[in-house]
């Protein structure tokens, strides 16, 4: 389904867990730098990613913590320890109609 929209920019950590940097999740500093950028407050911002430590620094800047269970999503869920308020999808397109139900 066609909803429209925009990408506005596009981040990403460059970094291996070696040189131990902010911006590798579950650090905050790629968050932080979001917000900075483009002056929005995180809480309760959705942010959708397959693995533990993407929900672990969607939780600590107060964002809305969205797991889906495509990649590394179903190991992570049977692993267990997510974030308490971590909404769970099947895929992006779930998680996406998800995000767009709400704005209704």
């Amino acid at each position: 389904f066609r909803q429209g929209g925009r990408i506005d920019a596009l981040f990403f950590c460059p970094h291996t867990d070696a040189e131990n940097c902010n911006c590798r999740k579950p650090r905050t500093g790629m968050y932080e730098e979001i917000a900075e950028r483009l002056h929005v407050d995180l809480k309760g911002v959705p942010c959708v990613g397959d693995a533990l430590r993407d929900l672990q620094a969607a939780e600590a800047v107060e964002g809305q913590p969205i797991l889906v269970l495509t990649g590394k999503g179903r190991k992570t869920k049977e692993a267990g320890g997510l974030p308490r308020k971590t909404l769970v999808f099947a895929d992006l397109a779930e998680a996406a109609r998800h995000l767009l139900s709400a704005d209704e």
